[in-house]
């Protein structure tokens, strides 16, 4: 009974000690790794809609090597799909985590107030941008390739089609996909419009819209400890002066 008492506390301790940026960097990977399932299924359409070969439903292998210059087209844009989806979350997750660490989310301020801090701190705003941009070209790159990847697969997997299985898996799969799709090219849009840095992983639509408690820290550290040492050297520099 002790023992379970003692855990219980050592478990509430440890979740107490984690602060808020390692919950929302778990959080952001969590979603991420639910997202990249279903980006790989919607990507590679291809291999994982049922369709007929021989009066029976193709194997994932039977897919995989089904030779026609169309089906074989329509994987290599599905590779392709796939590989620009995975540089987006690249990118999509190197904005979310940089926003982690130097950003904050507050309710009591409005998602238009950090354009109104970041006047105050060009350096910060020169980053914001530029993340901002890499996202908003790479989410535009992967949607054209997409539509592409979209019209190839939807004509190649017509052709052999199984009937209700190959309408409800390929729906599934695409508005999925879609859904991810115009919420990435949504935010990329507004957060380099408005010069914002709207979240792609809460729940709910939200900007991080305060500096991070952590970044304003550190920076103050450093002012600190750039004063302290600009200190030690006027007076070293008086000691010798006085010793002249």
């Amino acid at each position: 009974m002790d023992f379970r008492r003692d855990t219980i506390k050592i478990f509430s301790y440890i979740i107490m000690k984690i602060d808020i940026d390692t919950k929302e960097r778990m959080k952001t990977l969590f979603i991420f790794l639910l997202q990249s399932y279903k980006v790989l299924m919607g990507s590679m359409l291809v291999i994982f809609v049922p369709q007929m070969c021989n009066n029976e439903v193709c194997s994932l292998t039977d897919n995989f090597f089904k030779e026609g210059v169309l089906h074989r087209t329509s994987l290599g844009v599905n590779f392709i799909s796939t590989i620009t989806f995975t540089t987006c979350y690249i990118i999509e997750l190197r904005r979310e985590n940089w926003c982690i660490e130097h950003l904050d989310i507050d309710d009591n301020f409005g998602d238009n107030n950090l354009p109104l801090i970041l006047k105050e701190k060009p350096k910060l705003e020169k980053a914001l941008h530029s993340i901002n941009d890499h996202y908003y070209y790479s989410s535009q790159v992967t949607a054209v390739i997409y539509m592409i990847n979209l019209i190839l697969s939807t004509v190649s997997i017509y052709i052999r089609s199984a009937g209700s299985p190959t309408v409800t898996a390929y729906m599934s799969f695409v508005i999925l996909i879609l859904m991810k799709l115009y919420n990435a090219i949504f935010i990329s849009n507004n957060s380099k419009k408005n010069n914002m840095a709207l979240s792609a992983y809460m729940s709910e639509l939200q900007s991080y819209n305060v500096l991070d408690k952590d970044y304003v820290e550190g920076e103050n550290k450093k002012k600190e400890d750039w004063v302290k040492k600009n200190k030690d050297d006027n007076n070293v520099m008086v000691a010798d002066l006085n010793m002249i």
